[in-house]
């Protein structure tokens, strides 16, 4: 025997067994709970289900969930669905759906701002000099960003998003 094989276990404990041996009954079971996960999404609007972290596939199988006519076709495509949704982490949006079925908001607001949100503030309402983030970001277009900063100034609700877009283009 090598060193490396006396210190391996001889037999896995009980925790261990439970993680690695999954009947096929329990595999079933995880399975059809998260395609019945899928139908319960199903309740959600589009606007909503965009909000929530899911892949651009899903959210393409949840519209066309839309124009099914027969229960068969939406049997299947349920089923489509909850194995799309097995390739993704379903924490958040579980928490989410939580959230929103103890009539919260979907998606927690008191998290910070992000990157392009914490510029946009610096720049916009404090009126911070923009050679600051070009100094940070020397590959940024100066005179674009000044005009979309020029413009957010004088109109902030119809060019706030345009200089979101572009500040985000940094993170």
């Amino acid at each position: 025997m090598t060193q490396n094989e006396q210190d391996l276990p001889l037999e896995l404990t009980d925790d261990e067994q439970d993680d690695t041996l999954k009947s096929k009954s329990q595999i079933k079971d995880e399975l059809r709970d998260i395609t019945r996960f899928g139908m319960e999404l199903a309740e959600f609007s589009m606007a909503n289900l965009k909000k929530l972290p899911l892949n651009e596939k899903i959210l393409e199988a949840f519209s066309d969930l839309d124009r099914m006519k027969g229960n068969e076709a939406k049997k299947r495509h349920f089923k489509r669905i909850g194995k799309l949704l097995r390739e993704i982490d379903l924490e958040p949006v579980k928490l989410a759906y939580t959230r929103y079925k103890a009539g919260q908001p979907l998606v927690d607001t008191n998290q910070s701002p992000s990157f392009a949100e914490q510029w946009y503030t610096k720049l916009i309402e404090q009126q911070q000099d923009p050679e600051t983030f070009v100094q940070q970001y020397d590959y940024c277009d100066r005179q674009q960003l000044r005009q979309l900063i020029r413009n957010a100034l004088k109109a902030p609700a119809k060019h706030k998003e345009k200089l979101i877009q572009y500040l985000e283009t940094f993170e």
